[in-house]
């Protein structure tokens, strides 16, 4: 399993996320946290099954 940490606008993130599971089996999505303080940024962990 490998775990993607994904930082940008609420927007950037979900686009990430969906682009992610065209690609990947994603197993969890965990958190929607701020980034930092006064900014609009949020903070995102996506686990996916590794394949190989």
């Amino acid at each position: 399993m490998l775990s993607i940490r994904l930082i940008g606008t609420p927007g950037e993130v979900a686009d990430a996320v969906l682009t992610l599971r065209e690609t990947f089996s994603v197993t969890a999505i965990k958190g929607l946290l701020p980034s930092a303080p006064a900014q609009p940024r949020v903070r995102v962990y996506v686990e996916v099954a590794a394949t190989g």
